[in-house]
């Protein structure tokens, strides 16, 4: 196909600041040189441009890209990175220009994801990722090409292009790859309805890129995932059940760090593993409070998860990481109800995860949890559920169903599903 790999290179990095975007839509500099770092790119030389506008051609202005292009003849390098987002065209562009390989953040940072994934399914979900970012590419990259001329025994006279070719196998490799995934969404399913059925909360880890999930992980699993002082040094979803004397029975998930503006196409092709977050009852956002740009961060991962349709699950901040800062101890913070809002914790160096879990089983213990269910309109337990008051919202559908979203505390719904064995089957 397309040889992607582009490790150990050397490269020129083009930095863009735009004065009028707000500070966070500029891409940090010190983060991307960390994209470069992990990728294993030495950057030889930085060019910083700062726009007013976006050059529709170039993406950087015309005297910056005059400059590049003598930047790349004096130095020994064959791939340039930009800390932004390029379009198919700009990206053509620049590489016709330069004559070396262009790289954006997208594709530096599904790159790195290719690099990291270790299980089946996580390479299966970066692979489809490059598979649609490079289909979103390929008409670009086969622009130059002609017709191959039509002969004896080849259709359509005229004979076909190279690029339809192409889009026909990315097609059909994209298909397979779809196929692989939703066996592994359906088994995950399976899994959740267990879960559902046993009454067992699950609480997912979630925050921004290297701020300590897996460190927090390993140290409340007694697990050994990999970790790092990398970017995504862990893309692969990793759950534990772990039982605290007097307290909660709960399934522990790991997943994949948050960045700023990460890639459409990753969310997407982890739509399964993320849906160990969205069905969460309650997410620890973990934040690395060492970083000077934590607010930000935290902001980034509100945004993705909002995007991802998260509003109403319960969130506990975990500020990670108080050993690199003076005159922190572990605490935990709470709101107006007394109810649990952050915990200040150090992962790495056991400090305060006694607070943690303490706040974990306050926020388990009083759950409330909202599930949507159908089921037919003269259903007993339908009658059940109005009884008990825990229906919020119903919809009659045409065909003699109802569909309605419950909210009741977790130790009910164990109690209605020890009950009433068919509820499950229900749950949409």
């Amino acid at each position: 196909m397309y040889d992607l790999n582009f490790f150990n290179k050397q490269a020129i990095l083009v930095h863009t600041i735009f004065p009028k975007k707000k500070e966070d839509e500029n891409f940090d500099l010190k983060e991307f040189l960390s994209l470069a770092s992990t990728a294993k790119i030495q950057i030889l030389s930085i060019l910083t441009s700062n726009c007013k506008t976006c050059n529709s051609k170039y993406f950087i202005g015309t005297g910056k890209v005059l400059e590049l292009e003598q930047m790349v003849k004096n130095n020994p390098v064959s791939i340039v990175l930009f800390n932004c987002i390029l379009s198919p065209h700009q990206e053509r562009d620049l590489m016709h220009l330069l004559q070396c390989k262009i790289i954006d953040r997208n594709q530096l940072i599904l790159n790195i994801f290719a690099q990291r994934a270790r299980t089946y399914e996580g390479k299966l979900q970066v692979k489809l990722a490059q598979l649609r970012h490079l289909n979103s590419r390929l008409v670009h990259e086969w622009s130059h090409l002609e017709r191959q001329k039509g002969g004896i025994g080849l259709r359509g006279g005229s004979g076909e292009m190279q690029l339809e070719s192409d889009r026909r196998l990315l097609r059909k490799e994209i298909t397979q790859v779809l196929l692989r995934l939703k066996k592994i969404e359906n088994q995950r399913e399976q899994n959740r309805r267990h879960r559902l059925r046993i009454g067992v909360p699950t609480v997912s880890l979630v925050g921004y890129t290297n701020a300590g999930k897996s460190t927090l992980f390993n140290m409340m699993t007694e697990s050994h995932v990999y970790t790092a002082e990398k970017l995504f040094a862990t893309l692969d979803p990793t759950c534990r059940r772990i039982v605290y004397k007097g307290g909660s029975n709960i399934i522990l998930s790991d997943t994949v760090g948050f960045i700023q503006n990460l890639p459409q196409g990753l969310i997407s092709s982890f739509k399964a593993t993320l849906q160990e977050t969205i069905q969460a009852t309650l997410l620890l956002h973990v934040v690395d409070v060492s970083n000077e740009r934590f607010e930000q961060n935290i902001d980034t991962v509100r945004y993705i998860l909002n995007n991802m349709h998260i509003h109403n699950t319960p969130i506990l901040l975990v500020m990670n990481k108080i050993d690199r800062l003076k005159k922190l101890v572990p605490r935990i913070d709470r709101d107006h109800d007394s109810r649990p809002i952050r915990v200040w914790i150090s992962a790495q160096d056991n400090l305060g995860i006694s607070l943690l879990i303490q706040a974990l089983n306050e926020l388990l213990l009083n759950n409330m949890i909202s599930y949507e269910l159908r089921m037919p309109i003269n259903n007993d337990l339908c009658q059940k559920l109005y009884r008990l008051q825990v229906v919020k919202q119903y919809w009659v559908e045409d065909n003699n169903y109802i569909r309605l979203k419950i909210y009741l505390s977790s130790i009910d719904w164990c109690r209605l599903l020890k009950n009433n064995k068919l509820l499950i089957d229900y749950v949409i």
